[in-house]
């Protein structure tokens, strides 16, 4: 869980010193299958059924939510700590994919190569992560979302990431 804050803070972090970044990637990117920002953890249930795992955090201020649909798929919700509602009306804040079957609406998925991303949409924000990690980020409403694409050594997609504040 304290990995999952880091990052998020990280995240936030970039966002904010980057520049203006020049995509044409539309918001319906934010989306798989329909759950993205602002859906809610019961629609979540809806189209990918009841997760294996679930976590709660409680700190901070913060009060965040995860299904765990597996080592390759998490979906992430918070809101703030003293917020009581039921989990299942939690909005979507995040997710992490690394399941090559769950795919963007454009079709991007893990092991695809990056450059079908910058071919349709033009070059991400590229940065390097507190782990050594090369990703391209896409951010939307002045940095408040960010879609970001992880790569591997051969520039495949490793993983898919959702980050937004609140």
């Amino acid at each position: 869980m304290k990995r999952i804050l880091l990052l998020l803070l990280t995240m936030v972090t970039i966002l904010f010193s980057a520049s203006c970044f020049a995509h044409t990637m539309p918001e319906s990117e934010l989306y798989l299958r329909g759950v993205g920002p602002k859906t809610t953890l019961a629609q979540v249930k809806t189209v990918y059924g009841e997760p294996v795992g679930k976590d709660e955090f409680k700190g901070d201020g913060v009060r965040v939510v995860t299904y765990d649909y597996g080592p390759l798929f998490k979906v992430f919700a918070r809101t703030y700590a003293k917020d009581t509602s039921p989990e299942e009306n939690l909005k979507i804040v995040g997710y992490s994919v690394k399941d090559k079957n769950i795919t963007t609406p454009s079709g991007f998925s893990v092991e695809m190569p990056y450059k079908a991303v910058v071919k349709k949409y033009g070059p991400g924000e590229k940065f390097t992560d507190y782990d050594g990690r090369i990703g391209y980020i896409y951010s939307f409403n002045n940095g408040v979302t960010s879609l970001t694409f992880y790569v591997d050594k051969n520039d495949l997609i490793s993983e898919i990431h959702l980050g937004t504040d609140f």
